[in-house]
Parts: structure tokens; C-alpha cells; sequence
């Protein structure tokens, strides 16, 4: 770099032939800094070189290619080109294209065209693209006629690129005569009509082009019927695809992977990248959002482990999505120390991955940890987005710190114009509500802008729930039964209600609704990772192949807590049965099980890490909290809202969840 700065600062005078010979060699070099540019064009306008067309069209493709050069720098050296030729127009054009500008370069075109200059066979390409970003499908069909009143029309690539642009932009019937005007179309033409019939629910016309295609049909044709298979929900057929690909590259495993998390199968996910890694298959860096997205979902933090390993191993440049998907990874797995080590190292944080780890703070209770990084991504000039502020709302929830939540709230509106949306209302409804302000909740629905959505009532009814209001929760639960009839959850919750006010009369009339309308409740399950395995456990399971030395070692552990002074809260047994038998089904709470097979199966001292798919109970959270002490262990469980930490007898919640 300084040896370039020695030859730039040393051009010799205009007068010679040296100075052409030395700049534009300069020029093409592509390891060029911001400051080498501009001292470069310096030394062009001091020496005056203006007005020689080779050195400023030279400069002004540089700056269009360079990505430390900002677009309206590039744009600057380009209107000072007197007769830049088509090859300097392309390189602006796309240089626009490549900074993420697209009607800038559809702009640029008709400029071109305007000052009578020929676009040529690469001009076009780039321009179709450029309508592709922008979704610009007017401007496209403009330039298409103009492709046809300049005679370029057979050219392949223009034909793809215009199949391409009318594809993406939805306009199916277009596309698709253009594809059947070209009888020898690439295979590119032929994935983007795919692409554009997927894109429009279309799957029986993709189905049948894709059938229509010859013999040799590329991988990328497949890909693209996995993933648009996996986007409308048809999973089963998307890995029938995935088993019947010819050859798989690293785009097959990784729409299979990403198509499962997609539906919500991140274990099915982890097989695939297991089956993946079994075949001696390196992992791209595209493939492992997915994959760290799938682990935390499952609180799979060894797999994520192995991922984070892989890319410092394997020095891999993770992009922004990479590494924010790695911070949400360790942090949904229960391991902020390690969220918080790996945001510290980003060097580019974008707005995604502040959020990321403020709504991992906010899950595990840390609200004056999540309100600080909310101040300091403030400092460092990081404009919030309505994300940010849902993290910020949730993490007040979790804290009952109902005057806070109401100051950021107002904050949002007044400081950054952001429009709440229904999430935000259903923060504050459900920050009102955890706080036991049950009234103030009930009106703060009222006066709302918008209407009252099923998730902005459900926070209210998990309010109703946790301080015992029976009568709001009923009326709550009604207008939720209309609104939502096909959930369980809402049925369960009502029920839930009743039941621990002992108006067994209601919950009959609650779950005769349930059988009458063909509801089926979610059962609660706990997971639990060990040694790459997941291990699942619901209330009283006994299909577990250690399940003798599993209800041995839970029996063990109850005779230790009550001789801790534990007693069953027999209120969370939500069935009419007496005490005795009340004190018996909670000993066998999906937890439970999965606490005594972490306890039978790990080392004295290791950390114990489960996830739930419903909230934990009072009965378990009173549990665990002394089997943490009892055991000396720290355990972290992930309920279907937040986090749970404990530690030698306490949780990091503070009995407020």
C-alpha cells in the first residue's frame, strides 16, 4: 500500500508518457484504499488530466467497482467523463446494482439512452437485473421493448435475464411466453420461471415445468423445488425431492435444513446437517444460520458449540446474519456469558444484531442489562427499530417495571416516529398485566389505535391466570374462544383458570367444548441434549429405555427435598382428585423426569440445560430451585417465554414470571 502511495504522490509532468503508463496501471489494481482513490483523482484534476477521457473513465469504473467508495462519489467522477464509452457505462451501472442502488442504474440507463449513446449486449443484462432488485416490472417492459427495437433480443443472456425480471416480479404469464418464444433457454431462464411460479403458490404449474425439463436438468433446478415446496409447507414432498436429487451440492442440503426450520422441525434439521457432515460434506457459511437457528430452537448448545468451533477452525468469514445467528444461538441455549463474548467480537453490528442479544437478555430477566445495551447501541448511532423496542418492552415485562415500559414506549412514538404496531401493544398490555394491574390493562385495550388482536387478549389472559382474576379471565377467554376456536392453548388457559378456583362445573363446560368442536390440547414436553442425543420427556413417560433408573434416581431426589422442607403445591394439579393424588401427578412433571436423567447421567457439578414448550409451573419452579441447592447444580430452563437460572436455591426470575 505505501509503495502505491510513493508512485501516485511521484507522477511525473503531464508532458511525458509516463504519467498514462503509471495511473491507469494504478488504476487497476483492485486492492486500491478510499484515500489511494482520491489521491489519485487529485493528482488527475491538479496535472490537468480531466479532460483526457482514458484517465477519468478509468477513475470513474474504479469508483463504481470500489466498495469503499460511497455511490454518490462514483456518480461524481462519472458526470465529469466527457465521452464515456458503453464499457464505462456498464461498470456504473452495475457498480449502482452492486450498491444495493438498482433504480439508480434503471435511472443511469435512460440517461445512456437519452445522450444518444448504444447500450450493447452486457448493458441489458445488468438493467434487467436491476428492475429484478427494485421490483421495477414497468420500467422493465420499457426496456424490453427498447431490446427489441435495437435488435438484441436473440442474444441468450438478454432473453434470460428478461425471463428472469418479468419471474421475480410475478408476472408469471410474461415470463413464461418468453421462456416458450426461446426454445434454447439456460437452465437459469428455466430456475427463475420455477422460482417465479413458486413465489406465486403456483406449485402444480412448477411441478409440471420442472417435469418438462430435459434429462440433464441442473441442481439448481431442484433446489428450487425443495425450497418453494418447503416455503408453502409441503415438507414431505420437499425431502422426497431432496432423497431423488441426482447430486446434491451444498444449496441441496442447506434448503432442506433451512425448509425445515422453516416448519418448525428443527430436530428433523439436525439430521439432515448430521447425514450432511457423515458424508464428508463442509458446511458452507450459508447453511449454518439455519443450522445455529435449528439449535436454538432445541437448546441444542453442544451442536451450536461445534458450529461456532467449525468457523474459527476453518477461519470462515461469517456475514452479519451469520454471526447475529450465532449470539441468538448462545443465548436462547441459556449461555449469555458466550452471547455476549461473541456480539463483542462482530465488527460490523447491524441493527439485527443488537436486537438479537437485547432479546436474549430480556429472556433471561436481565432488564437493566437489556435497557443498557438499548442506551449504548443508542451512543454508537445505531438507529432502533420497532424489533429493538419489542425486545426493550419484553424485558421491562419480565422485570415489573411498568414506568420504564411506559417511557420507552413513548419514546418509540415521540423520539423515532415508529408507528406501534400490535406486538407493542401486546408488551404493555402484557407488562400492565405481569404487574397485576388487571384494570389499567382492561382500558389500555380500550383506548388502542388498532383492534385488539387474539395475542394482545392472551397476554390479559395470562395475567388473569397468574393473579387469580376469574371473572376478567372468563370474560377474556370468551372473546379468545371466537377469535381463536381451533387453539388449544386458549382452552387449556380457561380451563386452567378454572380449575384452580375449584369451579369444576366450568371446566367441564370448557373441555366439552373442547371434544365437541375436536379440539386436541398440546401435551407439555421437556428437552433435554446429551452426547449429540435429544431426549424427550413428557409428564409420566415411560418410553424412555433408562426410564427404571430414571424414576429411581427421581424418587431419590423427592425423599431429598421433603427432608429439605419441599412441599407439593398441590393448586397446579389442574384436575378435581384428591390431595394424595394430587402430590403424585406432580412428581412426575416432564421436568422432573428430565432433571433426575441430567442428575443420573452427567457429572456432580455439570450444569443441567432443558427446554420446554410450555411454562413452567409453580410446583416445578419451587422444585427446582431447591434440587439446585440439594444437588449443588446450576440449572437453566427454557419455558415457552423466558428463562429460568437457578442457583443454589434461587432463580434468577425472582419468582416473577
Amino acid at each position: 500500500m505505501e509503495a502505491t502511495q510513493v508512485c501516485v504522490s511521484s507522477i511525473p509532468s503531464p508532458s511525458s508518457r509516463a504519467p498514462t503508463r503509471t495511473i491507469l496501471s494504478i488504476l487497476g489494481s483492485n486492492s486500491l484504499s478510499l484515500y489511494q482513490i482520491k489521491q489519485i483523482h487529485a493528482q488527475i484534476l491538479r496535472r490537468g488530466l480531466a479532460d483526457d477521457n482514458h484517465f477519468i473513465s478509468a477513475l470513474a469504473k474504479r469508483c463504481a467497482e470500489c466498495s469503499l467508495c460511497s455511490l454518490g462519489y462514483a456518480l461524481q467522477v462519472f458526470d465529469q467523463t466527457t465521452r464515456p464509452n458503453a464499457f464505462i457505462w456498464n461498470a456504473v451501472i452495475r457498480g449502482c446494482l452492486h450498491k444495493d442502488a438498482p433504480r439508480e442504474a434503471i435511472f443511469l440507463y435512460y440517461k445512456m439512452v437519452a445522450q444518444d449513446y448504444v447500450p450493447n449486449k452486457y448493458t441489458l443484462p445488468i438493467v434487467f437485473k436491476a428492475c429484478c432488485v427494485a421490483g421495477a416490472v414497468e420500467e422493465g417492459e420499457q426496456i424490453h421493448t427498447h431490446v427489441l427495437k435495437l435488435g438484441l433480443w436473440r442474444d441468450g443472456h438478454i432473453q434470460s435475464a428478461a425471463i428472469q425480471m418479468y419471474a421475480s416480479c410475478r408476472r408469471v404469464r410474461e415470463a413464461r411466453r418468453l421462456l416458450d418464444q426461446c426454445p434454447e433457454s439456460d437452465v437459469v431462464s428455466w430456475n427463475a420461471m420455477i422460482d417465479g411460479y413458486l413465489k406465486q403458490g403456483e406449485l402444480e404449474a412448477a411441478k409440471e415445468l420442472f417435469e418438462q425439463m430435459p434429462c440433464s436438468r441442473s441442481t439448481g433446478s431442484w433446489n428450487a423445488m425443495i425450497s418453494g415446496y418447503a416455503k408453502c409447507g409441503m415438507i414431505e414432498s420437499a425431502r422426497e425431492l431432496f432423497d431423488d436429487i441426482p447430486e446434491k451440492d451444498d444449496v441441496s442440503w442447506s434448503a432442506m435444513i433451512d425448509g425445515y426450520v422453516q416448519n418448525g422441525l428443527f430436530e428433523r434439521a439436525l439430521e439432515v446437517f448430521q447425514q450432511m457432515q457423515n458424508k464428508g460434506i463442509p458446511p458452507s457459511r450459508f447453511v449454518l444460520p439455519s443450522v445455529l437457528s435449528a439449535c436454538a430452537n432445541l437448546g441444542a448448545l453442544d451442536q451450536g458449540r461445534w458450529v461456532h468451533a467449525y468457523v474459527e477452525r476453518n477461519s470462515m468469514q461469517l456475514d452479519a446474519v451469520g454471526w447475529t445467528a450465532l449470539v441468538d444461538m448462545y443465548a436462547k441455549c441459556g449461555c449469555l456469558p458466550m452471547a455476549l463474548q461473541v456480539f463483542e467480537n462482530i465488527t460490523r453490528k447491524e441493527v439485527f444484531t443488537w436486537n438479537a442479544l437485547i432479546h436474549g437478555l430480556a429472556m433471561h430477566g436481565h432488564a437493566d442489562a437489556a435497557t443498557k445495551m438499548f442506551l449504548r447501541m443508542q451512543n454508537e448511532k445505531i438507529t432502533p427499530d420497532g424489533i429493538t423496542f419489542l425486545g426493550v418492552l419484553n424485558a421491562c415485562a419480565h422485570a415489573g417495571l411498568v414506568e420504564e415500559g411506559f417511557h420507552y414506549f413513548n419514546t418509540m412514538k415521540r423520539n423515532y416516529k415508529i408507528k406501534p404496531t400490535i406486538e407493542h401493544y401486546g408488551c404493555m398490555v402484557d407488562l400492565l398485566g405481569r404487574a397485576g394491574r388487571l384494570d389499567e390493562a382492561e382500558d389500555f385495550i380500550s383506548s388502542m389505535p388498532i383492534k385488539a388482536n387474539a395475542s394482545v387478549w392472551g397476554a390479559l389472559l395470562g395475567a388473569c391466570r397468574i393473579h387469580g382474576n376469574v371473572e376478567l379471565g372468563g370474560k377474556v377467554g370468551k372473546i379468545l374462544l371466537e377469535l381463536e376456536p381451533e387453539n388449544s392453548g386458549r382452552y387449556a388457559l380457561l380451563s386452567n383458570i378454572y380449575a384452580a378456583a375449584g369451579r369444576w362445573d366450568d371446566v367441564s363446560m370448557v373441555r366439552k367444548l373442547m371434544k365437541d368442536r375436536g379440539i386436541k390440547t398440546v401435551p407439555g414436553y421437556s428437552l433435554i441434549h446429551l452426547n449429540g442425543m435429544i431426549h424427550k420427556f413428557v409428564t409420566g413417560d415411560g418410553s424412555h429405555p433408562q426410564k427404571k433408573e430414571i424414576y429411581l434416581m427421581l424418587d431419590d431426589i423427592l425423599k431429598k427435598l421433603k427432608l429439605a422442607g419441599h412441599l407439593p403445591i398441590a393448586s397446579q394439579v389442574l384436575l378435581d382428585m384428591e390431595e394424595e393424588e394430587k402430590e403424585s401427578a406432580l412428581c412426575y412433571h416432564s421436568e422432573k423426569l428430565a432433571i433426575a436423567f441430567a442428575i443420573l447421567s452427567t457429572a456432580p457439578g455439570t450444569p443441567i440445560r432443558i427446554a420446554k414448550n410450555l411454562r413452567v409451573c409453580e410446583d416445578c419452579h419451587s422444585a427446582t430451585k431447591l434440587i439446585s441447592h440439594v444437588y449443588k447444580r446450576e440449572i437453566i430452563v427454557r419455558d415457552r417465554v423466558r428463562y429460568h437460572c437457578f442457583r443454589d436455591g434461587r432463580c434468577t426470575c425472582k419468582d416473577f414470571w
